[in-house]
């Protein structure tokens, strides 16, 4: 690849990450002591470049930081994946985003953001020459919530139209709340769509399961990926429906695990893996995120997948996802 020339261009807000792990979140107006305290790059689209990254794909991230110490983080750590940030722009005025992470015991977490610089972020008419051989473009809902970011990933759709790339959205639980109907209009132009299970209630005004999944595919998108943490996931296409069952993990932190998944399922549809296989791939990334009490996509690799395909696939509930699962690994043994 040349430098500046990603196969997986990803806009959506970058921010700092304070994570806190707490014995036990704290009644309102009362105080907590963590056990444990981290900082580190993040955002949606952060951690599905660096779970990408860390399975081989070049990205490349376009968003908006802060002239400060937080950005110089920032450009460090995503120098560090390998990422490529040539397109994120630099604002002398409004800090970088921060996002302060409450995590408890099982693993859930619980998280207060200031998005600061990454709702500036504007469209560049040189983002052509950065799309012109892209193969995908992942763009988070956050950036639909404002102007001018919103204006940033509506040309980024454009462009990414323009070539034929695939093209995914993540809705996040706060744009899925405020803006349904803008989500919904977008879903004509995109391949995969990847609500978990409450975002999805929200987008289809509390259907069933099903006729929300069937809502979705009504409005336009050619897939709907829903991610259902410990239950798994469910892939479905006009021509599919298909229940994954998730791998067999101790989770410690669930922070960017939905964002890991992500990246195995467009991972494995840019790499010509069927709906199920991409599926499991999804399931794997985003297990390997959950079971790392870290940064969760710095865990993942290729050889922890195939650990934990090993450890599960002669388990009942992956008797039937055989063929899929033999389609993972002998993908991986190739790369």
């Amino acid at each position: 690849m040349d430098k500046g020339m990603p196969d997986v261009i990803l806009l959506g807000d970058i921010n700092i990450d304070i994570s806190a792990s707490m014995p036990a979140y704290p009644s309102r107006g009362g105080e907590g002591v963590a056990n444990a305290v981290e900082y580190h790059t993040g955002g949606s689209v952060v951690s599905t470049a660096v779970a990408l990254s860390k399975m081989g794909v070049e990205t490349g991230i376009i968003g908006r930081v802060g002239n400060d110490a937080l950005s110089a983080q920032v450009m460090t750590d995503l120098a560090r994946f390998g990422i490529d940030s040539t397109h994120i722009q630099v604002d002398s005025v409004v800090s970088t985003g921060l996002i302060y992470i409450v995590v408890n015991p099982d693993g859930e977490r619980t998280m207060f953001a200031a998005r600061g610089a990454n709702v500036f972020t504007t469209p560049d008419e040189k983002w052509a020459d950065y799309f012109a051989s892209a193969r995908w473009y992942h763009l988070s809902g956050y950036a639909l919530l404002s102007e001018p970011q919103s204006r940033a990933a509506s040309y980024g759709l454009e462009l990414a139209q323009q070539i034929h790339c695939g093209i995914s959205l993540d809705p996040n639980p706060e744009p899925a709340m405020r803006y349904a109907s803008q989500i919904r209009a977008l879903l004509p132009k995109v391949d995969i769509f990847f609500p978990n299970q409450q975002e999805l209630m929200l987008l289809s005004n509390g259907k069933p399961f099903v006729d929300a999944v069937e809502d979705m595919l009504d409005a336009g998108t050619k897939a709907v990926v829903v991610k259902r943490g410990a239950e798994g996931c469910i892939v479905a296409t006009r021509k599919t429906y298909l229940e994954l069952p998730a791998f067999e993990i101790r989770v410690k932190n669930t922070t960017g695990a939905g964002d890991c998944f992500n990246a195995g399922v467009v991972l494995g549809r840019m790499v010509g893996l069927g709906w199920a296989a991409s599926g499991i791939l999804g399931n794997a990334l985003g297990a390997i995120a959950s079971a790392n009490a870290g940064a969760g996509a710095g865990a993942v690799s290729a050889n922890r997948v195939v650990e934990l395909i090993e450890q599960d696939m002669f388990k009942p509930q992956w008797e039937k996802w055989h063929g899929a699962l033999e389609q993972v690994l002998a993908y991986l043994a190739g790369v």
